[in-house]
């Protein structure tokens, strides 16, 4: 994580649960028992031999509490590069929390590890708590993951360790925007915290709500809410020449319900690659755009047109048809446990335009 040094022995840093930034003095530090509030403790300087051992078990306190509850992240998240901020967009059905549910599972499988990134669990309450809660279930049981917390407009939901072939080490950070409420965030400082530092968006796209290629619209929209609040919000990024300099993809869900139609059939057989095909993600893009333009879709290509940078995916989180809940809490399930297929492309294709982005910057 890059630093700037503030007063001597201190270091500015990012809380990667809330984005905010307060001063570090590489000392005081807490642990969190398995009961029982957290303890303060000091650490030993950085060239004792008792570091190693003490910082793998420590937390730091944020001094930003929110909704006035504190919360702790890993020492570990301030010892390496900048942290990755990945933020999800998309409305309350689109599927948005399948595939933050899915991602998270691949990423536990080390579904990265042929691609070249390795992940490390981090020790972290609120990681084990969404997946035991939330991934498990939806991997081993079909169970829907429950639908974003409305009270909040951007919230935390999971982090991972992700390593480089090249050696380099840095925290992946995922936020869920409830993109539909974002029209109010002058008032949300966590979500004017998070449009500012975000460094990458995945907009997601429901099927659901689009034509079926024959001129006819169905149900689709004119101006989609969460798109047009989340693109409104970053008007103050940097552009150039009228688009932003910030990295996007926009994955199309439940393509498995489209999995007998062009080009989806096409994209869904795809053996997964291990590395990054630049050829291969602007093809999909392509046919993913002629799939959305054709059937009518044309609110959800918006950041194809106001982001420098912006790819597209077919991706299925489940793989599976959902069956309706009765009404009774958490009863919601799909016919079979989640077989998630393509979930990593998105995020393969944001993390490589992050990389390269954030090189040409360096260069300038």
């Amino acid at each position: 994580m890059a630093v700037n040094s503030t007063s001597p022995g201190t270091k500015k840093i990012t809380c990667v649960i809330c984005l905010e930034e307060f001063e570090w003095n590489e000392r005081d530090a807490y642990r969190r028992e398995s009961s029982g509030p957290a303890v303060r403790i000091t650490l030993p300087p950085r060239n004792s031999a008792k570091w190693g051992a003490e910082v793998q078990s420590a937390v730091l306190r944020c001094p930003n509490e929110v909704n006035r509850v504190p919360h702790y992240f890993p020492v570990d998240f301030v010892l390496y590069e900048r942290p990755v901020v990945i933020g999800f967009v998309g409305t309350t059905m689109a599927g948005k929390t399948c595939l933050l549910a899915a991602m998270s599972g691949e990423i536990d499988r080390q579904r990265l590890t042929p691609r070249g990134l390795r992940t490390v669990p981090v020790n972290l309450t609120e990681h084990y708590r969404y997946r035991t809660e939330v991934v498990d279930p939806f991997f081993d049981e079909g169970l829907a993951p429950p639908h974003t917390n409305r009270r909040e407009l951007v919230s935390y939901t999971d982090a991972v360790l992700i390593t480089t072939d090249d050696g380099r080490t840095f925290p992946l950070v995922f936020f869920d925007a409830a993109g539909e409420q974002l029209r109010g965030l002058q008032q949300d400082s966590m979500a004017l915290r998070f449009l500012q530092r975000v460094d990458g968006l995945i907009f997601v796209v429901d099927p659901d709500l689009i034509g079926d290629g024959s001129g006819r619209a169905g149900t689709s929209i004119l101006d989609d809410p969460t798109f047009g609040a989340t693109i409104a919000g970053l008007r103050f990024r940097p552009m150039r020449g009228g688009r932003l300099q910030l990295p996007a993809a926009i994955a199309i869900t439940k393509s498995d319900t489209l999995r007998f139609t062009a080009p989806v059939d096409r994209w869904l057989s795809r053996p997964t690659p291990a590395n990054a095909d630049r050829e291969a993600i602007r093809q999909e893009s392509q046919d993913a755009y002629a799939f959305l333009h054709q059937r009518r879709a044309t609110a959800w290509l918006a950041p194809v047109d106001r982001f420098q940078w912006c790819t597209l995916h077919f991706v299925s989180a489940s793989g599976a048809s959902y069956l309706k809940s009765d009404g009774t809490p958490g009863a919601g399930r799909f016919v079979r446990p989640a077989r998630p297929r393509r979930v990593l492309e998105p995020l393969m294709a944001l993390l490589a335009m992050i990389e390269e982005h954030t090189t040409h910057a360096q260069g300038d």
